[in-house]
């Protein structure tokens, strides 16, 4: 006769081995689940616990805070994501309308933005201060390159002209 031990079964010597074995069928409590059943049973029944507590913890994943260029091209990029679809074509046509702010990998606006290409002609460009944004008013509005790194040294030197 077999003998159900755990996970394992064992021949009992003494007894007649052509008897018919035991058969048992799992239960709800079975002892015999792997580590992987296990942890989901107990993963499963934490969660009904907490459910029935109304402690659901909230999991949000940390963000770090934004600069005011990642915000504002997040904004740009909202508007573009809702704009309607026109004749198949996509909303393409209202992208040159919009300025989309150039950020560097820290956040900060590049110093030059520039406006988007049109019909193989290069889009105007200018000069900003890259932590506010703001354009630098001794700069030229050029399609090219302004060369903002002359205008960048203004905006670090004191005014003297009015000493």
């Amino acid at each position: 006769m077999y003998l159900v031990k755990g996970e394992s079964l064992e021949l009992q010597p003494d007894l007649d081995v052509s008897e018919i074995p035991i058969v048992r069928k799992p239960s709800k409590d079975a002892t015999w689940l792997g580590p992987k059943e296990s942890a989901v049973r107990q993963h499963r029944q934490e969660m009904k616990t907490k459910m029935k507590t109304n402690k659901v913890e909230e999991v949000r994943p940390t963000r770090p805070k934004q600069t005011q260029c990642q915000q504002e091209l997040d904004q740009v990029l909202e508007r573009i994501s809702k704009m309607p679809f026109r004749d198949n074509r996509g909303p393409l046509e209202d992208l040159y309308a919009l300025h989309i702010p150039n950020c560097d990998k820290r956040g900060q606006y590049n110093p030059k933005q520039c406006k988007m290409s049109l019909h193989g002609q290069r889009g105007e460009c200018w000069c900003v201060d890259p932590h506010t944004g703001r354009r630098i008013p001794s700069a030229p509005t050029v399609r090219g390159d302004p060369n903002c790194s002359q205008y960048l040294s203004e905006l670090e030197l004191p005014d003297t002209t009015q000493i």
